[in-house]
């Protein structure tokens, strides 16, 4: 009776191991059950180069999660457009990541490293390495990164930490007129008031400006953006709906 007991307690423990085991190489599923098609996990460097992962699934859905030095920290999501989808999943097969190594050596002192993973249902192969690996798998991983800019997600550029950039947080939407170049006109502002452009947010010359909501109000800012040559108007971000 014992030994029966033992036997069972070990078969339970053994089947307990293989579960989790599985579940650790099973790729993760899409809320809208879409599979993972193909990630992208970069490592650091000495400097600032971004650390995030990407995730792209059969459905189209990607999944962003940007660690350190990057310009958005936390998770995100996007989706593919039914075209850019097509064209991934026929340049990831075109690649064929299966046919490498998990990990390609590099002669490259202290180059970035990034981990491309393909996934095949249950399956899954990554091949690691840094600037010198195959030309197929370098241009594979910028079409993952073109696709992430494409949707607003900055990832081929890394952040300082301690850049002052980093505090202009709070936004406004300043509207110029047609004739002013927006770079040239944010260009003008001197070390007292720093203002950055994030990105235009119509066909008109309509931008959203960041601010360091530490030296202005909301008011303040309004204000004074609005009292400018050349500006016909400022928004507070959040009475305007902004598309990704």
């Amino acid at each position: 009776m014992r030994n029966t007991t033992l036997l069972l307690l070990f078969a339970a423990l053994f089947a307990c191991k293989t579960r989790k085991e599985t579940a650790a190489s099973t790729p993760s599923m899409d809320t809208k059950g879409g599979s993972q098609l193909i990630s992208l996990a970069t490592q650091g460097c000495r400097g600032w180069c971004p650390i995030y992962v990407l995730d792209f699934y059969t459905n189209g859905k990607v999944k962003y999660e940007g660690t350190r030095f990057v310009e958005k920290a936390g998770k995100s999501e996007f989706q593919l457009t039914p075209d850019e989808l097509s064209k991934l999943t026929t340049e990831v097969k075109k690649v064929n990541l299966w046919q490498y190594p998990e990990n390609i050596e590099s002669r490259v002192a202290d180059a970035p490293y990034a981990r491309l993973t393909v996934y095949d249902g249950a399956k899954s192969h990554p091949v690691s390495g840094s600037i010198d690996r195959p030309k197929p798998i370098l241009e594979l991983e910028n079409m993952l990164k073109d696709l992430a800019e494409a949707h607003g997600v900055q990832v081929k550029k890394g952040v300082n930490p301690d850049d002052p950039a980093l505090k202009l947080t709070a936004q406004v939407v300043v509207k110029l007129k047609p004739d002013v170049n927006a770079g040239n006109w944010v260009a003008k502002f001197n070390d007292e008031i720093k203002l950055r452009l994030v990105r235009r947010v119509s066909t008109e010359n309509n931008w959203l400006v960041g601010y360091n909501p530490d030296q202005f109000t909301e008011k303040a800012i309004t204000d004074l953006l609005k009292d400018l040559e050349g500006v016909l108007d400022v928004v507070p971000a959040k009475n305007m709906k902004l598309g990704n």
